[in-house]
């Protein structure tokens, strides 16, 4: 077909790709379902309230300063705060009103496209330590007491 297509024509295009079920992996299926049921991604992601590697100064910093990396991320009365030295990530989960549970401690999962996941448990003060942080991308999910925090992907 050549050139601009009616609604007609785009949803018999469409109707043809959904039946060819077998090219599609059921992981690739899964990931894109959730991707489209997903649709209110900005809402739900934490904001990146600071990044060291931002700050004024951070671009005539040499790549190999060996000063710690820290970030900061915001959402769902959840404040997710980080430091990243090396391999070693130290970090802090705080709750702001009603959200925090004291009496739950929060869990923080570290994803990596390419990897395996690393995991921790916070203390009763929210503090928790990654060991085995290698530079990439990752996303951070942080749960407790029924609310979760969600960080957009950011590279190491």
């Amino acid at each position: 077909m050549t050139g601009p297509l009616d609604d007609d024509e785009l949803m018999a295009l469409l109707g043809e790709a959904v039946a060819e079920e077998a090219a599609v992996s059921d992981r690739r299926r899964t990931a894109a379902k959730a991707a489209f049921t997903w649709r209110s991604v900005d809402a739900e992601l934490a904001e990146l309230l600071h990044d060291s590697a931002l700050d004024a100064g951070a671009a005539v910093r040499s790549a190999s300063g060996g000063e710690p990396r820290t970030l900061s991320f915001g959402h769902s009365g959840l404040t997710l705060e980080v430091e990243i030295d090396g391999e070693t990530l130290l970090g802090q989960v705080i709750g702001t009103g009603s959200a925090a549970s004291a009496v739950e401690p929060a869990s923080v999962l570290l994803e990596r496209p390419a990897a395996e996941a690393l995991s921790a448990e916070a203390d009763a003060a929210g503090f928790f330590r990654l060991e085995g942080v290698r530079p990439g991308t990752v996303r951070f999910m942080v749960e407790q007491g029924g609310w979760s925090l969600t960080t957009p992907w950011v590279t190491l």
